[in-house]
């Protein structure tokens, strides 16, 4: 069986049993209000004949009393339709409030619970990939080519780790509050560099190009923009080809500085994009890849520098992912 298909199997009965539930108790307590208000009218009814067999014959003013008596009663009708629908209004919306916090709630525990099975999978295949190198360094005598191959393919998956914890601990401090920036100036263009050539040493198989401009001062959190720089470099190598290129581009251009990170890899849907920087998302092309942290990751921290991240579609297939910031005044 499809692992999807038993995943939603095991998540839809607990889901029906608790919607069951909910509508049962809110259709018991609709069914309680009518209840009461058709048992009040009735006992006014009765009260207000009782009250009418009450008046003496022999009176001059039973017409004007009996009218009286009659008003009242369809006053308390009115009292008693009047609370009715203020306690259906409470009632329905306090229904609305619960029922949206109620599936919210169910929404995070679903993306907790793939988040916990995507992390275990990112984190138990670099440790396998690095224990399998080592043991076949360990037991065979390999020449210095195949041991350079594995010791590369060794740091790979170490970097692998190392940026996985990384966005794990941001987003602990963002999640907790704890996320402060420290403050200085940067070039963008030589800490775009630096990341392309990391990425360049890590995967020389695959295509990576840069083309950046001097001279791209801004205020900002050195570690954090170096974070979402290979944040954005390590989502466009996952979602392309091994044949398709990667660009990262640092400009100046209508008194912003701009930095891109163009692929031409399978691209995202419409649909996709708008919920592309969300929290654990992936889409269809991200499904068996990754922890659905990278991206939303950076989209924080281009936040926290009062700047703004975009994805368009590249031409003829692939996305473009950019950053725009503010210049540094003194650059």
């Amino acid at each position: 069986m499809d692992y999807r298909i038993l995943k939603n199997k095991l998540i839809v009965k607990p889901l029906r049993v608790i919607y069951i539930f909910y509508w049962f108790l809110l259709a018991y307590i609709l069914a309680a209000l009518i209840f009461w208000f058709i048992a009040l009218n009735t006992q006014n009814k009765e009260l207000v004949n009782f009250r009418i067999q009450g008046i003496e014959s022999n009176e001059t003013n039973r017409l004007q009393e009996e009218r009286r008596i009659k008003f009242e009663g369809h006053r308390k009708i009115a009292q008693y339709i009047g609370e009715g629908v203020t306690f259906l209004l409470l009632i329905l919306t306090g229904a609305v409030l619960v029922f949206r916090f109620i599936q919210k709630q169910l929404v995070q525990s679903q993306q907790q619970r793939n988040f916990m099975m995507a992390i275990t999978h990112e984190l138990k295949t670099p440790i396998a990939v690095t224990k399998l190198n080592l043991e076949t360094m360990q037991i065979r005598k390999l020449e210095f080519g195949q041991q350079q191959k594995l010791i590369r393919s060794t740091i790979q998956e170490a970097n692998r780790l190392n940026t996985l914890c990384n966005n794990m601990l941001l987003l602990s401090q963002i999640d907790t509050g704890g996320y402060t920036l420290t403050k200085e100036k940067i070039d963008l263009a030589t800490l775009a560099n630096d990341s392309a050539e990391d990425f360049i040493a890590r995967f020389p198989e695959r295509k990576i190009e840069v083309d950046i401009q001097d001279e791209t001062i801004i205020i900002g959190d050195r570690l954090s923009l170096q974070l979402a720089i290979n944040n954005l470099l390590d989502n466009a190598l996952k979602y392309s080809g091994k044949e398709d290129v990667v660009l990262i581009k640092v400009f100046k251009e209508n008194k912003k500085i701009r930095l891109q990170v163009i692929d031409t890899g399978y691209g995202i849907s419409a649909k996709e994009k708008e919920r592309i920087f969300e929290k654990y998302f992936r889409g269809a092309q991200m499904q068996t890849k990754g922890t659905g942290l990278g991206l939303y990751l950076t989209k924080e921290i281009v936040k926290q520098h009062h700047a703004y991240i975009s994805i368009t579609n590249n031409i003829p297939r692939g996305c473009i992912f950019e950053m725009q910031f503010r210049p540094s005044k003194n650059s």
